[in-house]
């Protein structure tokens, strides 16, 4: 805790369990205590609040009162603070659904004054100050039923270094405006007059949507005067109103009054921009607009300062409208606008994707940026059957060279398909071509692959592509594009150099493979770097990619990597690297996909890196010849040195090359931390000068979810910009606007998918993609989220096995679970299982259930269903045919898991398990949609509003951020929709699908199984339809072996409760497991060992590896592997490791020789076998053999009690067991039930986690100064 006022965290609260982990947890490190006040919670908020701070040791009091309006709740809650013996100086005021963002932490030390002002901001992008902190002898009241302010005697002022994030997800928000509106009239009948009242009565009118009735509140307000904001304010929003009710004279009225109210406010003049825009009158519109981006943000308002109207809204607004100008200055700075936005890494990816999609219709050809340049065909003639395409320029001495890559391939119209003769593999052939300086052709050579090139692995795609051709210490070389090597076709960079002593050969030749999971490597740009003292020679790197700008050497290890200042992660690498100004230059080019016309579109830019290969400049976007398909893959001065050549295909059917002066394109290059903006300032950082000041949110600034500009065909221009008025409100519009496809999207956001044909390999390559849900994820005290379910009861005949197997499955989990149905009494034998039953009308009504089912199906209802019930209850959603394994503590805002294949179908994410918390704006929109779909008649296909939609939502502007909630199908769709036959194999034979940590739960598919016996070799689906005996806990399951481990053989340690606790998550990931002492001895006709049977029973893919005394190698086989070895000596337990891998076992269990001695000596010498994050365990520590000298070692139990509290040995350590804490995570101590009930003793069984890197240890463990 840092230095400074001591704070008392100060709130109310009711039924708010599923926000205030987040709430809390902001809070906990910055406050000394808290006194909260419940007005009738019923969903365990008390128990919650009271656990929370009691695992924090934070001192504190919760008081139970009743609610009757705002002011009485929150003076109540603040007269117990004030009456309270807690020691602290300031009350911090916070409200569930808030979380605090601390950016200073040490803003407790400037405190001194009687009240601050925390900047509040909301995912709307409203943003205003509001009073939170309070000194705790100022006499602080509230005022207000609702809407409460609160006042301080002595003023208040502005903290910088902290704000709050509004998450606006309180339990209140159901029925908040009702009752707000109710409480506000109660009082204003007392009060007629009082102005707070009035607006914020209009206020809860405007969000319940009675835009009439607040039409005139507002007005009211307005007319009264008083605080200049408020009433500002309330003369905007009559604005917005009468526009809502198709008041346009209405609204412009107010609007300009509102403007002439306070003029140093600009959001009136957004909305009047935005409002001739929609009505075609671009014109007028940048009037508006214009006049609004001189308006810097009001640093001194405080009340509801709309954010994105000043960081992107206005300009926004400027930059599409500017495309209409007659006046070429202004449409050049409206030019300058839109690529401000689009390269601006500051603002949300909403308007930076809108304001790139839209660049598309400012770009200009290269001959209109830059008057000299100069094209020509290449002119070489190609062998029958192929035609030329990209060409690679360079300079090999003062010579002019050129790659000339021809192909036997055509491009389809749509720039996406190639079409060979007869179906033939697409072949590449390479020329290396001798040119003049005015570049006519010298002379032409086949460049022949290299002869030890091996025969291709795959031949679907053969030769070497998109050659980029440099010289590298007097000889010629090339890197390119192979994909022969893999039975998969990856894309490899492939270096070679270009032998010419007897024919052209490519030789020298070498595959370059960067670290990290394997993804298609294309378009790598070559860079010579002179040769200096120290290397003696020209050294080769590439530019690997732009954002992050990552260097590489020329075998691929990466050199460097830096963050350029803007947004630059779709430039895709072009030409070489040339040495220009004191830098080096290159061209590359960004893809577009046209969703309406279903093309592809590349634009180019030029950018500039400095000595340090830092992305310094970078031109406006341009193309060549025409709008289409362009590449350049070649750069080079011209021999001249006044001129740069530039090499360059289009429609993979044409070879142009190209001149330039080098001073136009020197002209062309803007610094990347001062591009034009295209407002009255000629420049504007694209980085935010700190992160309370960076957009929040790609919304409008109403309150709204954002409306995202699209494309208007103009037939009078090449195209026009548009937006909301061309697309449906509420986020609804799921065209990428002239993004990426949705295919591309997920591709790029998931590569492994390209690629799902093996179990194993797919799931290696997804595991960093899964890494971002950890700190989603709670711990052992998080509570778990309700799933909900739907099913309709479709025959009296049905047995339901499935959704008993999967309901109760997920009971057994911990989670509580509700199952919806319009039929809930033939439910009725799901509530002995602890499930609750609840009618589903309360949700959609029936009528509309059965007019969907009856002109589709119920699993196109199922799609509908989910997401009402998720925007109204929030929760996990779960298919009734998910058979959950273990629980799912999923703690984020959303959860969304792909399928391994449906991309042909545009079914990447599939819906059997979402999580969402309540009135998602997200969730309200894909409602919307697939209600709005049925009625439309279009889209009535099982998965149109269900996998298809989730995942063109997911791919849109308006569910962009929706991305980072996405993860692998390895959580609950291992086993895949074209897999179920895999649910008819043993277990056993599905490692590859299964044998991972992220397993949670099973998607049946369509996969179903009469009942029929499990046992050894049994289907998963006999299994899967029994969870709870196929899979019991590990608790459970002990007692049916012969080991003392369980409750009730031999001493009854019920050690088994404890692995259960901690090892039930890796039931499917335990991969090795040692136990050392197996039994007492060896029968003559034993067959297996208990604890061993027990372990591999459990964890169904574990190798268990066993250590004793007897000779067990009789009973070894795939999954067993014994070692003779005597703890006590030190030979043979060196002797056991050296035959073992390091840090290749999950868990070791020392349940041998019990004497302290042999469980030091044996922990210090196995310890290197555990792996990361791995368990050791030591058994009945509280039994020793006879015989031992306590003088020369301490009980090992002792020994581990004192590592514990002090972080190291205070007894004698002969063998050195205090070296090992630094890799110890944690020390936990358990009892022996036996032990206990025999002679009260405890911590008779100690676990010892493994450090992993980067974990934090337990303050126990911390070593003592």
């Amino acid at each position: 805790m840092t230095s400074g006022k001591r704070l008392c965290l100060n709130m109310i609260v009711k039924n708010e369990t599923a926000n205030l982990q987040r709430c809390l947890g902001a809070v906990a490190n910055h406050i000394d205590c808290w006194v909260i006040g419940d007005t009738g919670s019923t969903d365990g908020t008390q128990d919650f609040v009271k656990s929370f701070f009691a695992a924090r040791n934070l001192p504190g009091e919760l008081h139970e009162f009743p609610f009757l309006n705002f002011e009485q709740a929150r003076n109540a809650a603040l007269d117990h603070a004030y009456a309270s013996p807690l020691a602290y100086d300031y009350l911090l005021f916070d409200d569930a659904d808030m979380e605090l963002m601390v950016e200073d932490p040490g803003f407790r030390e400037r405190l001194d004054g009687p009240g601050y002002r925390l900047l509040q901001r909301s995912d709307s992008g409203l943003a205003y100050w509001n009073t939170r902190l309070v000194r705790r002898d100022a006499g602080a009241r509230y005022h207000g039923v609702t809407h409460e302010y609160l006042d301080v005697p002595g003023g208040v002022q502005e903290l910088r270094g902290a704000w709050y994030k509004d998450h606006a997800s309180g339990s209140n928000r159901v029925d908040k405006f009702d009752r707000d509106a109710r409480l506000l009239l109660e009082a204003l009948e007392k009060d007629p007059e009082n102005q707070r009242y009035w607006f914020y009565l209009a206020q809860s009118y405007r969000d319940a949507g009675r835009a009439a009735e607040a039409a005139v509140a507002y007005a009211k307000r307005a007319a009264m005067g008083g605080w200049d904001e408020e009433a500002w304010n309330a003369r905007l929003q009559e604005a917005r109103c009468l526009r809502k009710l198709g008041d346009e004279p209405g609204f412009v009225g107010q609007a300009l009054a509102a403007f002439n109210q306070r003029p140093q406010r600009a959001e009136p003049l957004y909305d009047l921009a935005r409002f001739y825009r929609d009505k075609g009158m671009n014109d007028a519109s940048v009037v508006f607009s214009e006049a609004g981006l001189a308006i810097k943000r009001p640093e001194q308002d405080i009340l509801f300062i709309e954010d994105d109207v000043y960081t992107t809204g206005l300009l926004e607004e400027f930059a599409i409208a500017a495309n209409y100008a007659r006046d070429p200055v202004r449409k050049d700075r409206g030019f300058a606008a839109c690529n401000w936005l689009a390269l601006n890494r500051a603002i949300g990816d909403g308007p930076r994707e809108l304001a790139w999609s839209n660049l598309f219709f400012y770009v200009q050809p290269a001959k209109t940026m830059m008057p000299s340049f100069s094209a020509h065909p290449v002119g070489f003639e190609a062998p029958d059957g192929y035609r030329s395409s990209n060409p690679s320029v360079a300079r090999l001495g003062g010579q002019i060279v050129l790659l000339q890559r021809t192909v036997n391939y055509t491009l389809a119209e749509n720039n996406l398909q190639y079409d060979t003769p007869d179906g033939a593999p697409v072949h590449t052939r390479n020329f290396l071509l001798r040119l003049s300086d005015d570049l006519g052709i010298q002379s032409a050579s086949e460049i022949l692959p290299p002869v030890d090139m091996p025969e291709p692995v795959y031949k679907g795609v053969l030769g070497f592509e998109d050659l980029r051709l440099f010289a590298w210490n007097g000889d010629l070389w090339g890197s390119a594009c192979v994909r022969e090597f893999t039975p998969e076709a990856w894309c490899e960079q492939v270096l070679a150099r270009i032998d010419e002593s007897r024919s052209c050969r490519l030789t020298d030749w070498r595959v370059l493979r960067p670290a990290g999971p394997r993804v298609h490597e294309k378009n790598w740009m070559p860079q010579v770097k002179p040769a200096t003292a120290e290397a003696g020679a020209e050294t080769l790197q590439f530019i690997y990619l732009c954002d992050p700008t990552r260097i590489v050497d020329e075998r691929g290890a990466t050199l460097a990597e830096t963050h350029p200042a803007i947004a630059a992660q779709r430039f895709r690498g072009g030409t070489q690297l040339i040495s220009f100004t004191g830098g080096w230059l290159a061209l590359i080019h960004e893809v577009q996909w046209r969703a309406a016309e279903k093309r592809r579109y590349y634009l180019h830019r030029f950018v500039w890196f400095d000595e340090a290969n830092i992305l310094r400049k970078v031109s406006r976007p341009f193309f060549f010849n025409k709008k289409g398909v362009e590449f350049s893959a070649g750069l080079a001065w011209h021999p001249d040195e006044r001129r740069l050549l530039i090499s360059y295909s289009v429609t993979d059917s044409e070879s142009w090359i190209a001149t330039v002066d080098e001073a136009e394109v020197r002209s062309l290059l803007e610094d990347v931390d001062n591009l034009p903006s295209g407002a009255a300032d000629t420049a504007s950082r694209l980085t935010p000068s700190s992160p309370s000041a960076r957009d929040q949110s790609d919304c409008s600034g109403h309150g709204a979810p954002p409306t995202k500009a699209g494309i208007k065909p103009d037939p009078t221009d090449e195209g026009a910009i548009g937006d909301a008025s061309q697309t449906p409100p509420e986020g609804k519009d799921l065209g990428a606007g002239g993004m990426k496809s949705t295919d591309e999207i997920f591709h790029e956001l998931a590569p492994f998918l390209r690629d799902v044909d093996s179990p194993l390999d797919r799931r290696e390559r997804s595991r960093q993609f899964d890494e971002r849900i950890v700190p989603r994820l709670g711990g052992d005290d998080t509570a778990l989220p309700q799933i909900n379910c739907f099913y309709q009861v479709m025959s009296d005949k049905a047995e339901h096995r499935t959704l008993i197997a999967a309901t109760t499955s997920m009971r057994a989990a911990g989670h509580p679970v509700r199952v919806w149905s319009y039929e809930p009494e033939k439910l009725a034998f799901l509530v002995p299982h602890g499930i609750e039953v609840r009618n589903a009308d309360d949700v959609m009504p029936r009528v509309l259930f059965e007019r969907i089912v009856a002109g589709s199906e119920i699993r196109y209802f199922s799609d509908i269903f989910r997401y009402a019930l998720l925007y109204e209850h929030g929760g996990l959603w779960m298919d009734s045919d998910v058979i959950l394994l273990r629980a799912f503590p999923f703690r984020g805002e959303y959860f969304f898991n792909l399928q391994w294949r449906g991309s042909h179908k545009g079914h990447f994410v599939c819906g059997n398990v979402i999580y969402a918390r309540p009135y998602s704006r997200h969730l309200r929109a894909l409602y919307e949609i697939s209600i709005e779909r049925f009625h439309d008649g279009g889209g009535r296909e099982f998965g149109d509003i269900g996998p298809k939609l989730l995942s063109d939502y997911i791919g849109s502007d308006a569910g962009a951020e929706l991305r980072e909630s996405v993860f692998s199908p390895m959580f609950f769709n291992a086993i895949d929709w074209n897999e179920i036959d895999r649910f008819e194999k043993p277990i056993a034979e599905l490692s590859d699908y299964l044998n991972d940590e992220r397993v949670v739960g099973i998607h049946l598919w369509t996969a179903r199984n009469d009942a029929r016996p499990g046992g050894e070799g049994a289907a998963l689906i006999s299994l899967l339809v029994n969870p709870l005996e196929s899979f019991p806990t590990l608790t459970n399951l002990a007692d049916r072996f012969n080991t003392d481990k369980n409750r009730h053989t031999g001493n009854r340690h019920a050690y088994a409760r404890i692995y259960d606790r901690l090892l039930s998550s890796r039931r499917l990931a335990m991969r090795r497991l040692m136990e050392i002492g197996l039994c007492r001895r060896l029968a003559d006709n034993q067959s297996e060992t208990p604890s061993v049977a027990l372990w591999q029973s459990y964890f169904p893919f574990c190798q268990v590896v066993g250590v004793d005394l007897t000779d067990f190698s009789r009973l070894n086989n795939e999954r067993f592997k014994s070692f003779v070895g005597d703890q006590s000596k030190l030979d043979d337990l060196r002797g056991v490791a050296a035959n073992l891998e390091p840090q290749s076992f999950d868990v070791i269990i020392d349940d041998g020789s019990h004497a302290s001695f042999d469980e030091q000596l044996t922990l210090r010498e196995f310890f290197p076998l555990l792996a990361e994050g791995g368990w050791y365990f030591l058994e009945d520590l509280d039994w020793q053999p006879p015989g031992e000298d306590l003088g020369k070692i301490t009980l090992t139990k002792t020994l581990l009690r004192e590592i514990q509290q002090h972080g190291s040995a205070r007894s004698v350590d002969p063998l050195g067991v205090s070296a090992l804490v630094d890799q110890f995570a944690e020390i936990l101590f358990f009892d022996s039930h036996y032990e206990l009930n025999r002679a009260k003793l405890m911590g008779g069984l100690v676990a010892i986690r493994k450090r992993a890197s980067g974990m934090s240890v337990r303050p126990g463990l911390a070593p003592t100064p």
